[in-house]
């Protein structure tokens, strides 16, 4: 059960909106500015005008609110996409055509090290042990690790608990045999859970339980 600081982490698209709004680091951009309560967009033209667009930093966290903030960071990931894109084309341009770094893996005692990336699902982490320069150990916390993760030592729940916990249940039917689950799925789904996502609901007449699979990743070709 992954933890920082002994506290449960969220991560996805509508956690990096909220970090990169709150935090106001971004670097001077004719782009993207935050403003410690919303991040603005500037959507230069193309196939379409010039649009400005703003997402605010939400008062109440949901399923709704997860949902849109993927929406948003479509935009925002579009965007430092083409200043990156910018960026390397000026340093063609200055003759700068160099595009890695070497690199000697290190032969002597024991290293060890941790890879970020900032991915679709949120922040994933490559951690890794060299001994004498040989891989000792090796080990990848995903996104989906830190929000389904269950509830810890000191008691918290993970993300996907708590998403759950007073979820209102409309799902109407005389029959427990038909119902699906869907108010817990949605809240569950909006995570976007790379895994088999497996509902449990008890009932008067017994147990039930719903079995979504949320990503391609079993799919046959």
């Amino acid at each position: 059960t992954p933890r920082w600081d002994r506290q449960a982490m969220e991560g996805g698209a509508y956690a990096r909106l909220w970090n990169t709004a709150v935090a106001q680091k971004l670097p001077d951009s004719p782009f993207l500015e935050s403003t410690g309560h919303s991040l603005k967009m500037r959507m230069p033209a193309g196939a379409l005008p010039e649009t400005e667009l703003e997402w605010h930093v939400p008062d109440v966290w949901n399923a709704f609110e997860r949902n849109r903030a993927r929406a948003y960071c479509m935009a925002f990931t579009t965007l430092v996409a083409f200043e990156q894109w910018r960026s390397a084309m000026d340093r063609l341009k200055d003759g700068d055509f160099k595009t890695s770094t070497k690199f000697e893996i290190p032969k002597r005692g024991t290293q060890q090290g941790v890879g970020f990336w900032g991915a679709g699902r949120g922040y994933l982490t490559h951690h890794l042990t060299l001994d004498r320069g040989a891989v000792a150990n090796y080990q990848i916390v995903t996104p989906s690790t830190w929000n389904a993760s269950p509830t810890d030592r000191w008691g918290q729940p993970g993300p996907y608990e708590e998403a759950v916990l007073n979820t209102p249940l409309l799902e109407e039917t005389n029959d427990p045999t038909k119902f699906r689950g869907l108010d817990v799925l949605r809240a569950i789904r909006s995570f976007d859970p790379c895994m088999p996502c497996t509902t449990h609901i008890q009932s008067e007449g017994g147990m039930i339980t719903r079995e979504v699979n949320t990503c391609a990743c079993g799919l046959d070709d």
